[in-house]
């Protein structure tokens, strides 16, 4: 159940945002072999300030119940990079990604957790 979070520094509206999102997972998907109902995905407006400027940032983390591990996160990072550069302009410089491996008894749903994943 991989959860992608986006956090933009910069007003994206919430259609276009939807719509980013839903395209990103498709390309990101069969890179992590996950199937696209699993994935759930946030995307927020805050202030960021990388050095001196304000110029467009991303913070985005992905959250994952397995299938994060080094070489992986490259390809993901190489992939979320280049599809918002393309996608909004964004300088690759200017995207940050965290990638976090979580047990699956540490996710809860549905009153229960998803320890089976694990």
């Amino acid at each position: 159940m991989p959860l992608l979070k986006v956090t933009a520094n910069f007003e994206v509206e919430e259609v276009r945002s939807v719509e980013l999102m839903k395209e990103l997972v498709e390309n990101l998907s069969p890179v992590m072999d996950k199937p696209l109902i699993n994935y759930s995905r946030i995307w927020e407006k805050q202030t960021i300030v990388l050095g001196l400027t304000t110029d467009p940032a991303l913070f985005i983390a992905l959250h994952s119940i397995g299938k994060i591990e080094p070489e992986l996160n490259k390809q993901y990072s190489a992939l979320i990079c280049s599809f918002f550069e393309e996608k909004l302009g964004v300088a690759k410089e200017r995207i940050f990604i965290n990638f976090v491996n979580f047990k699956g008894a540490n996710w809860g749903k549905g009153g229960d957790t998803l320890a089976c994943r694990d």
